[in-house]
């Protein structure tokens, strides 16, 4: 199966650290992601203090897990670059090659919205001091605490050819 299928959110996580050779693996992948112009927008910044954690965690009430998580990914996306609007495009087909390499490594990773809500990207951006740009997306990551199953959504009813009726 690939990696596209096996990949489902992850919200609990052990207490075993994520190894180095991990955390740079799934930041390699995120910088091989696609982006208008190659313009590659992102900056990351990578949380395993505790205290940082946990005030990451109140950023909203979806991110709860932060408080569990050995580790968190946070995309920052930067101020400058070639095709403006295509930035958000960008950091997220970024925060998609994270959460694909997190299951080729056997971890479990959630990607927690940031961007566009302010009050989300103050709080983050206060708590990293990011002074250029602005906080993107955080994503909780660690080996997974549950085995539930992945759930498949392939639907045909969404499925159009030439032309959407």
């Amino acid at each position: 199966m690939s990696l596209m299928l096996k990949r489902r959110s992850v919200r609990k996580y052990t207490n075993e650290p994520v190894r180095e050779a991990a955390v740079e693996a799934m930041l390699k992948a995120a910088m091989q992601a696609p982006s208008a112009n190659n313009q590659q927008p992102w900056e990351f910044i990578v949380v395993d203090d505790r205290a940082t954690l946990d005030k990451l965690s109140e950023a909203s009430r979806g991110a709860w897990m932060l408080k569990d998580a050995p580790l968190a990914i946070i995309v920052v996306m930067r101020d400058d670059g070639k095709s403006p609007h295509m930035k958000p495009q960008d950091c997220a087909a970024a925060v998609q090659n994270i959460l694909l390499e997190a299951v080729r490594l056997d971890l479990g990773a959630v990607w927690i919205g940031v961007y566009p809500l302010e009050e989300r990207m103050a709080h983050v951006n206060e708590t990293l001091h990011i002074t250029r740009g602005t906080a993107f997306a955080q994503i909780a990551i660690g080996h997974p605490d549950d085995d539930r199953p992945v759930q498949l959504r392939y639907d045909t009813t969404r499925v159009h050819r030439n032309k959407m009726e």
